[in-house]
């Protein structure tokens, strides 16, 4: 069974409780939606209508590059972020570990309560993260710039075995 109103019921209130009011409300929303001081998107858009997309000396390569800059900037800043959120996870299990697990009057009971505590220990891992972590974040990206070999020791050098056998003395 479905239910197809006839009108907007929130707006039908409105109106029967105090019209002169509605009006008023409808007026300010009105005029809060117009621009202010004349500076309008489309103001906005005819004032760099005339402007050159390119300026004197720059070239496309120019622009390329200051594109691709960008891009990579944008990329770093992505995978900051996701290095933060990774910090942030793992530090939502510890933070949910170290909770009290027999604590219903703070929590609540049953999937609730266990909801709660995991939502209320991932907003402290995500804030903790936010500010800085416990450097997960950091040391991941110090690695990540070095390159990808950087974490990996170089294996030692394997002795020689010359077949020879010289016992030491202890």
């Amino acid at each position: 069974m479905a239910i197809s109103p006839p009108s907007d019921i929130v707006n039908d209130v409105a109106r029967a409780a105090d019209p002169a009011r509605y009006q008023a409300a409808a007026q300010k929303l009105l005029d809060g939606a117009s621009a202010v001081d004349g500076a309008s998107f489309e103001d906005a858009v005819k004032s760099v209508a005339g402007q050159p997309l390119m300026t004197s000396g720059a070239d496309v390569y120019t622009l390329r590059n200051s594109l691709r800059n960008d891009a990579e900037l944008a990329g770093a800043a992505r995978t900051k972020k996701a290095h933060q959120e990774f910090e942030a996870y793992i530090l939502q299990t510890f933070v949910e570990s170290m909770l009290p697990k027999d604590a219903e009057n703070t929590y609540g009971k049953g999937n609730a309560g266990s909801i709660w505590k995991s939502m209320m220990a991932e907003q402290i891992g995500a804030q903790i993260s936010r500010v800085g972590g416990i450097g997960i974040a950091k040391r991941l990206l110090g690695s990540r710039e070095a390159g990808p070999s950087a974490d990996i020791p170089a294996p030692p050098a394997s002795p020689s075995f010359s077949g020879k056998f010289s016992p030491q003395k202890i």
